[in-house]
């Protein structure tokens, strides 16, 4: 690494003295992008073109995020996940050179003149972010923090969504197996309270259906342009979890989301009755967002986001239609019920859920991918051990029960 950073200053936090060093003979970083708790995100530059260093400061006796987000991340790679360039540890920080991305959904929002998003716009969100949030559970993988911030639009194509931050994320269920995690209870909440799911902010481990609800607010945010539990004061932040849990409970989606199509509603509502260990329908929530398109707005699936161009747009429609034509990807995600698709017009419906037969062939491929942080002997014993405790619990109760039938018995017989 090619840089001027003595000792004492690459100790501090990690700041604006690395703005245009030099790294690994080859990465100029030309422009910070955003700082935060876990370190700073730049842009770069090389003679291979632009990329994205995240940076995260070594703290002693605490785990590495970034470490464990690369990992996700080049596990994950398909369509909506952000491509994975390198990682790498150095003395003070870890580094991680990624994809670089456009700005973020929620600086988007905050620079519109509305200062929230058209009903179109909700509704491309939703057709177009669904089935990446399944590719993500169908990989066995929960995001767990799902909120604006966290979903960016490309670089290059304003027309392109991806989801970011996989720091959080977490296995819901064994790879090897499919068995589910257990649903563990009293736990403290993991990702962002303002979106966060009334399941997971009451303390229950989260699944499958958390990171749905979650984007369901994350769409009633963007429509409304806020959310009736921002700027809620506390003593704690326990305080003001149980605050927002309390109205997140007592509003109702159709007061939430009034006025909206009924498809959004109707679409939260779904989330929020999901099982522990349900697997949603999602071909069934895509199909809700192409109605609010097709039937309520009598409009077409062209990717014309409130941000996007009409010429951007086109572009991106005529993208698309190469890489079907060209891709052998197994990545790109398709449906069974659009089976007469024309790529060539702006009307098509490109992005779609995979059938039931690729979900079965992308869960038995999963044990030929390259998962190293994952320690599926880990995941095996905790089981086990789950399973036998649980097995013990019952075994003790039915002799308690058989303990209790006995005296029962014994006195019937004393009456007799």
């Amino acid at each position: 690494m090619e840089n001027n950073i003595d000792k004492e200053k690459s100790t501090k936090v990690l700041g604006d003295h690395l703005l245009y060093q030099v790294f690994f003979n080859k990465y100029k970083l030309v422009q910070k992008l955003g700082e935060g708790s876990f370190g700073m995100i730049f842009k770069a530059e090389s003679s291979e073109g632009k990329c994205a260093f995240k940076f995260e400061k070594k703290r002693p006796n605490k785990r590495t995020l970034l470490k464990h987000e690369s990992q996700v991340m080049s596990f994950l790679k398909g369509k909506g996940i952000p491509k994975i360039e390198k990682y790498i540890e150095e003395e003070n920080y870890s580094i991680m050179i990624m994809e670089l991305l456009g700005k973020s959904l929620e600086t988007i929002m905050k620079e519109s003149e509305e200062k929230k998003f058209s009903v179109k716009t909700i509704a491309l969100l939703g057709y177009e972010l669904i089935p990446i949030i399944k590719w993500i559970h169908d990989k066995n993988i929960i995001h767990r923090d799902i909120k604006p911030d966290n979903i960016s639009i490309g670089d290059d194509d304003p027309c392109k969504i991806y989801f970011l931050d996989f720091g959080l994320a977490k296995k819901y269920r064994s790879s090897k197996t499919m068995v589910h995690n257990p649903m563990l209870k009293n736990l403290k909440l993991t990702g962002t309270a303002r979106y966060a799911s009334i399941n997971a902010l009451a303390g229950y481990e989260q699944s499958r259906r958390d990171d749905c609800e979650s984007f369901g607010y994350v769409l009633a945010y963007l429509y409304r342009g806020g959310l009736p539990w921002m700027g809620m004061r506390a003593r704690t932040k326990e305080e003001k979890y149980n605050k927002i849990l309390n109205l997140k409970k007592s509003i109702s989606a159709e007061i939430l989301l009034n006025n909206a199509p009924n498809q959004l509603i109707e679409y939260l509502n779904y989330c929020k009755k999901l099982k522990y260990e349900q697997e949603p329908n999602y071909k069934y929530l895509v199909n809700l967002f192409k109605n609010i398109i097709e039937i309520n707005l009598k409009d077409s699936i062209d990717y014309k986001y409130d941000w996007v161009t009409e010429e951007e747009a086109k572009i991106h429609m005529k993208s698309i239609g190469q890489n079907l034509e060209t891709s052998t990807n197994s990545n790109i995600i398709t449906t069974s019920d659009d089976t007469n698709v024309n790529i060539n017009t702006i009307n098509t419906n490109i992005q779609k859920v995979s059938s039931d037969d690729n979900e079965k062939n992308n869960i038995n491929k999963v044990n030929d991918e390259k998962v190293d942080y994952y320690d599926d002997a880990v995941d095996e014993i905790i089981l086990i051990k789950n399973r036998e405790k649980n097995k013990n619990s019952d075994d003790e109760k039915n002799n308690k029960d058989n303990d209790k039938k006995e005296k029962k018995h014994g006195q019937c017989c004393i009456i007799i």
